[in-house]
This record gives C-alpha cells, sequence and structure tokens, in this order.
C-alpha cells in the first residue's frame, strides 16, 4: 500500500486507513488486529492491548470488547474521551484516533456480539474475580476446569454476565506514513460531521 499511495490525495488516504482496518477485523494475523487503546484516570493515560472487533467507517466507529467489571469501564463512565493506537510496520503507517467511547452491556448490540464470539474468547469472560484484582500468586483467575480447555456452549454463557462492547465513535484522525525519503502526514478531523482534513508536518 504505502508504495502506491497516492499523496496528492487526503481522500484517498482516508479511505486506504478505513480499509487497513476492516481488513484487520477480519484476519487475526493482520499487524492492526490489535491496537492500543487509551483512557482517562485521575487525570493520567492509562493504555492497553485490545483486539480490534469491529469497524464501521460511514458512522466512524470502532469496537473491541471488555470484561464490564475492568477499570477501563469506570475510566470511560468518568470520561469517555479515549484514544486508538495502531501501526502496521510492513506499510509503516501509524493511525492515532481520538473519539467518545460508549458503553454497551446487556443491551441488543452486546448480545449480538456475545452469539458471535467464539468459545475460546468467552472463557476470558469467566475470571472468578474481576480484572486487576490483586492476588498472592500467579493464575490467570479462571475456574480449574477452564484452564487448559476452551469451555463447552453450556459453560461459557457463565462469562455472558461479564461481557460488554466499547463503541469509539471517532472525531479525529492522525495518519503518519514513515518513509527515508522522508515522512508524510495528514490530520482528519470532524466537527458537527463535517469533515477538515490537511497535511501536517510530521
Amino acid at each position: 500500500m504505502a508504495e502506491t499511495l497516492t499523496l496528492e490525495s487526503l481522500d484517498l488516504i482516508l479511505e486506504e486507513a478505513w480499509q487497513l482496518l476492516q481488513q484487520a477485523v477480519k484476519d487475526r494475523r493482520h499487524p492492526m488486529h490489535l491496537g492500543t487503546f487509551a483512557t482517562v484516570r485521575n487525570g493520567m493515560p492509562e493504555v492497553r492491548t485490545v483486539v480490534l472487533r469491529g469497524v464501521n467507517k460511514d458512522s466512524r466507529q470502532l469496537f473491541c470488547h471488555t470484561d464490564i467489571r475492568s477499570a477501563k469501564i469506570e475510566d470511560l463512565r468518568a470520561n469517555p474521551n479515549c484514544a486508538w493506537l495502531f501501526y502496521h510496520p510492513e506499510h509503516k503507517i501509524q493511525l492515532r484516533f481520538l473519539g467518545k467511547a460508549t458503553v454497551w452491556y446487556r443491551t441488543p448490540l452486546s448480545e449480538e456480539r456475545w452469539q458471535q464470539t467464539q468459545l475460546m474468547s468467552r472463557r476470558c469472560y469467566a475470571t472468578l474475580l474481576p480484572p486487576g484484582t490483586l492476588v498472592s500468586e500467579p493464575t490467570s483467575g479462571l475456574p480449574d476446569y477452564l484452564t487448559e480447555r476452551s469451555p463447552t456452549k453450556e459453560e461459557s454463557e457463565t462469562g455472558k454476565e461479564n461481557f460488554a462492547v466499547i463503541e469509539t465513535k471517532v472525531y479525529a484522525l492522525d495518519w503518519l506514513w514513515l518513509d527515508a525519503k522522508g515522512h508524510r502526514r495528514a490530520k482528519f478531523e470532524w466537527e458537527h460531521e463535517q469533515l477538515s482534513a490537511s497535511w501536517a508536518i510530521p
């Protein structure tokens, strides 16, 4: 992609950025399948790696799944501003998104996403204690019967109570392309659904 970028076209660059993420949702080996998701806690940034679970280009939405008991939920309830970071090492493209998050829990959307979640992924929501709980020794937190195998469909339903979806409504994108001859950078911002786009010094 990077070799064929039409650097005169901001529209094309924006389109290709969304295409990268759409590909990343479908391909778990895609370098952007895992993104960095940042929240604000007590005025300080909190950053973690999450799986990109959904992209809607037309409505500028990014989705990930989480445990409703996790600290990031409290972060977003107190301050919905958040950020995403993705990097593609082959294309040398970095994408930084700013947005506002909505947490979906016990809703038609979270129910739909739960039904689409594989059994091995459902196991992540079956820990006996909330994520981040301090313990006296290393442990996954899973019940003994799930430490070495995926749950059955019936067993997996115990995790449904903890399952939530985070939707980010994007309002800004900072695009960066690294190149030995000189980097390139572009900025995109949406205000009242109106897009402004411009080049920037890297």
